[in-house]
């Protein structure tokens, strides 16, 4: 049953990430969208986590994992930057970051979680070779992401107006509807880049065949007290 989880705000765990030769991917601000559950079922034998600060949509998320019957797949509902910090080095194969919250209003570019800080905790967390997909459809916050993330080192492979199909989301599907200019981002670590012990392998959750997806159920999980929520009954 899928409401077998217990979710409880005051309980959370960053997702445990250990070398296991399984590509990690993160997706920051899934949503609604089910963009990450379509990947993980065609890619079982990789790891993605998504964070979202919505208590609403992550606990949705969840429960739409638990029906697909899902074991590579798991979700944070805490705040994008700690688990950015918590992430060790070397760890992820890509992150995928589609129309965060541009904040327009000048008094609340403070909020904007995209700045030279974020910047190089993205790299830090980078396999060499690991790759950033992005889009926005605000010019001001545009402007930002590209010199945070040129700032940090990072090389962009790709900048223009159109999303992928694959990178298709909700949101674009509303800009493209309005007529709306978007800017899609494709930015990549150095491959010699030493970013950390699990640079050679990758992060993944562990439990099971490397090659196959197998293990544990993986629990909705976020980042807070170090411990998981995702528990079932």
């Amino acid at each position: 049953m899928v409401d077998r989880f217990h979710f409880d705000p005051a309980e959370v765990a960053v997702p445990a990430i250990v070398p296991t030769g399984r590509p990690l991917h993160v997706e920051v601000g899934f949503g609604k969208d089910v963009r990450l559950l379509r990947k993980a079922s065609a890619r079982p034998g990789e790891d993605f986590v998504g964070i979202e600060i919505s208590r609403k949509k992550a606990l949705s998320f969840c429960r739409k994992v638990a029906r697909a019957g899902l074991r590579n797949v798991r979700a944070c509902n805490t705040d994008v930057r700690r688990v950015l910090e918590g992430l060790p080095p070397g760890s992820v194969a890509s992150f995928t970051i589609l129309f965060p919250d541009p904040w327009p209003k000048r008094r609340h570019w403070k909020k904007r979680w995209i700045e030279p800080g974020t910047a190089a905790l993205l790299l830090r967390s980078l396999v060499p070779g690991g790759t950033i997909t992005l889009a926005t459809d605000h010019p001001g916050y545009r402007d930002q992401i590209r010199l945070s993330l040129m700032g940090a080192g990072l090389e962009l492979l790709h900048e223009g107006p159109e999303v992928p199909a694959e990178d298709r989301t909700l949101f674009a599907e509303r800009f493209e509807r309005l007529q709306a200019p978007v800017t899609y981002f494709r930015w990549r670590s150095a491959a010699d880049a030493p970013h950390g012990v699990m640079a050679a392998k990758g992060g993944g959750f562990g439990g099971g065949d490397p090659g196959s997806g197998s293990g544990p159920p993986l629990p909705l999980t976020g980042l807070r007290r170090g411990r998981p929520i995702g528990r079932p009954s």
